[in-house]
């Protein structure tokens, strides 16, 4: 009897050590290597300009205020083209109104693909500096680093910009990121990756600032929210660990990630949904949204609220890893 309980209880342990091992996707410790370090005042200075002028608008850039929003599509836009970009509009309607998806590549459109994605409409009547100024502010600043380095490589870049990620949208077909998702589905685009941007500035290096979905998770991931979190489902541990082991090697700011089913509170809640819909290799970069940030969906989301320097950092960990991931 006692040799049974031994055997169950080191079966049970070794499940147990899998089902850790399968959510927590470690890697080991990569030292930072300095001679990779960019200049992160510079970056982060360009993150803040991005951020503050798609705060600027007239008004919110929530779905009802057409003018807000394309003064975001304008800056958007011609960012991307100062850049030397050529920007391409995904006009589609949506509560009898038109809006508008900004499309931009680097590479050949008809080789296989990694879309970047982030949206850039805001709830309500607030500005949503982390959500999602940031995470717009994060695909143009790969967007310039492409154009910058000039990387040689056998896929192409799709960056995008989309509509309608907040509700009343969300979960919806009027998604922007679901109307994109859909038409490179239908058109039998060969998309080996999509990585959403979404709130990626807030940061707290106060002890207990973090909370998770599910109890229990603050044994295996830290208690300070001064990490960026890689999400991705139960179909992708591979690439997930690939890509942040890259992201680590020249990343000075924390990453950790999960993989877990999409109907854990929070790990869907974003626009790589949709491509995981049409099943499709996707995660999320995230700072965990309303896990630690307490100006989520509140007036008080402001760019004065986000730490640029530490985005700075996560940028170039997930542009090393997009130029150097191999899927």
């Amino acid at each position: 009897m006692i040799v049974t309980l031994t055997i169950i209880i080191t079966v049970l342990f070794f499940l147990f050590f899998l089902l850790v091992r399968s959510i927590y996707q470690p890697v080991g410790n990569i030292v930072f290597n300095q001679s990779q370090a960019k200049n992160i005042n510079a970056q982060a200075s360009q993150l803040e300009k991005h951020v503050t002028a798609l705060c600027s608008t007239t008004g919110y850039r929530n779905y009802q205020n057409k003018v807000a929003q394309a003064e975001a599509l304008g800056y958007i836009s011609n960012s991307l083209k100062e850049f030397g970009y050529e920007t391409h509009e995904q006009k589609f309607e949506a509560v009898g109104e038109e809006y508008v998806n900004i499309i931009a590549f680097y590479g050949n459109p008809n080789a296989p693909r990694i879309v970047i994605g982030a949206h850039y409409d805001s709830f309500g009547d607030q500005h949503g500096a982390d959500d999602n100024a940031s995470g717009i502010a994060g695909v143009l600043e790969i967007a310039r680093l492409l154009q910058e380095h000039q990387p040689a490589l056998n896929y192409c870049i799709e960056l995008v910009a989309y509509a309608n990620e907040e509700r009343p949208f969300f979960t919806t077909k009027d998604m922007g990121s679901y109307v994109h998702a859909a038409h490179n589905f239908d058109k039998k685009v060969d998309t080996k990756l999509m990585i959403c941007l979404e709130m990626i500035g807030y940061f707290d290096e106060t002890d207990g600032s973090q909370s998770y979905p599910i109890k229990g998770l603050d044994l295996l991931y830290p208690k300070a929210a001064d990490f960026i979190a890689l999400v991705g489902d139960m179909n992708n541990h591979a690439t997930v660990k690939k890509f942040k082991t890259l992201m680590k090697e020249v990343c000075n700011t924390s990453v950790y990630s999960i993989n877990a089913p999409s109907s854990v509170k929070g790990l869907s809640n974003s626009d790589h949904r949709n491509y995981w819909h049409f099943k499709q290799n996707a995660l999320m970069i995230t700072d965990t949204s309303f896990f630690r940030n307490p100006h989520y969906h509140q007036k008080s989301d402001l760019p004065e609220t986000l730490n640029f320097e530490k985005m700075a950092e996560i940028l170039k960990g997930s542009y090393n890893a997009i130029v150097n991931i191999t899927l």
